[in-house]
């Protein structure tokens, strides 16, 4: 169960450059992730292949990614769907062992 969600200063900036639309939508699923982390609309999967990588919905285009540590969450990747298609792609094998 995640009871906190830990955003890096790196990812805050990054979010702060997203459409209002999308920042609103961000908020609220990272509400539910600890809320209600199976809540249909998120579509919270683990990623493939990792121990403690999740992917979930933002909206349709954008996802956001995070690393789960006992009950806290780490932003770790957001952006659109494609970017971070690319992003889980390319640290595949990476992902593992951090």
């Amino acid at each position: 169960m995640i009871r906190e969600i830990v955003i890096p200063p790196s990812k805050q900036k990054k979010i702060l450059k997203f459409p209002l639309e999308i920042r609103e939508k961000l908020d609220w699923s990272l509400d539910m992730l600890i809320r209600d982390p199976s809540h249909p609309s998120l579509r919270n999967k683990k990623i493939s292949g990792t121990d403690n990588f999740w992917e979930f919905s933002i909206t349709m285009n954008y996802r956001g990614v995070y690393r789960q540590e006992k009950d806290k969450a780490f932003l770790v990747a957001v952006g659109k769907h494609e970017d971070i298609f690319y992003w889980n792609k390319s640290r595949h094998l990476r992902i593992n062992s951090i």
